[in-house]
Formats: structure tokens, C-alpha cells, sequence
């Protein structure tokens, strides 16, 4: 049980406003089109799209230097890459998801190590790492129960929902407000040549 001053943690990559508006434009077609499903879908809010790299869970407030410095000295050097956002998808699987998601296409690895670079730094400190194979992803909706969403995305044009460059982790601290999660940034990172 956490203490009240812990915080639920995890580290994302936020969007660029070209991908984030694009991502929207579908989720909003596709909210409309799901009007007719027995299902109900939550859907996120596009201010809080982002693709999760690790996901820490409950910390003490007093950890969060530890992370900043853990973290900064695994991305220092890194050159920022680009990604893209396409295609639709759902957890477990569409047929009976409880999450919809757009993909990430990592073809070059480069969001995966970066992924597996955080998580470890982040298991130094004592924060469990995710066994599971990194799907990196972005949230646009969750099923209340689970529902069969696979001809909803089969209806849907093939999505390529524009690039965004990976320059900036975030670290997130999550709330709950009304039945909906906010995300408020606690730190950030730079990616590129350490600064002289």
C-alpha cells in the first residue's frame, strides 16, 4: 500500500503536435463509428498521448533525484531519432480488447534500446522491470469489460499517423481524477551531445 505522499510513476516520449493531431483525427472517427457497439469506450484525451518507455509504479517523492540522475546518465549522448505512429491495434488482441492503441513503427531498434536502457537504469534503483516484450504504443481508448474491436479497425483506413522526432523523455506522475487518469511532468531529459 502506498504512502500518502507516493507517487505512481512511469517515463514516456510525448507526441509532436503533427502526430498527436493526426492520432486525434482517427480517434475521433473512430469514436463516432463506435457509436453502434454494445461496448463502452473511454476515450483518452489527446493532451495525454504519449509512448511509454517504463513504467515505474509507487515511489517516495525522494527517489525522483535518484531517477533524474539514473536516467540522464544512460540518455546522455543519445541522438534524438525519429518514430512513427501507424496502424491500430488492441490488448490482449482486438478480438476481445480492453485497450485500443495506435502503433509505433521502431524499425531501427532505436525506441526498443532506448526502452531497455531506462527500464535497467530504473531496476538499479530498485523498480521492478517488465518481463514483457516492449510494445511501444499509444493509448486511445479503454474498453469498460472487453469488446470485439476488430472490425471497427478493419473499417478504418490504413493509418500512418505522421512521424514525431524522440528528443524529450518525461517523467510522469499519474493521478485519477474522475474516472480518468492525469499525467503531470515531475522531470524531463534532453536527448543529443552531452552540453559542454
Amino acid at each position: 500500500m502506498p504512502d500518502d505522499d507516493s507517487m505512481r510513476l512511469f517515463i514516456g516520449v510525448p507526441l509532436s503536435m503533427r502526430s498527436l493531431r493526426a492520432v486525434a483525427n482517427a480517434a475521433s472517427d473512430l469514436k463516432e463509428r463506435s457509436a453502434s457497439l454494445t461496448a463502452e469506450l473511454r476515450w483518452v484525451a489527446p493532451a495525454r498521448y504519449h509512448v511509454t518507455l517504463a513504467y515505474l509504479g509507487w515511489a517516495s517523492p525522494a527517489v525522483v533525484p535518484a531517477i533524474v540522475d539514473a536516467v540522464g546518465a544512460v540518455t546522455a549522448g543519445v541522438k534524438p531519432f525519429e518514430m512513427r505512429c501507424a496502424d491500430l491495434g488492441g490488448f490482449p488482441r482486438l478480438e476481445e480488447a480492453k485497450v485500443l492503441w495506435a502503433g509505433v513503427r521502431d524499425r531501427m531498434g532505436e525506441l526498443g534500446g532506448l526502452a531497455k536502457k531506462v527500464s535497467a537504469a530504473c531496476a538499479e534503483l530498485g523498480f521492478p522491470c517488465d518481463e514483457r516484450e516492449f510494445h511501444p504504443h499509444v493509448t486511445i481508448a479503454r474498453v469498460k469489460g472487453s469488446a470485439d474491436l476488430m472490425k471497427l479497425a478493419q473499417e478504418s483506413p490504413a493509418h500512418v499517423f505522421s512521424k514525431t522526432s524522440v528528443e524529450t523523455l518525461i517523467l510522469y506522475k499519474t493521478s485519477v481524477e474522475s474516472d480518468a487518469s492525469e499525467y503531470e511532468k515531475v522531470a524531463q531529459w534532453s536527448l543529443g551531445p552531452p552540453s559542454e
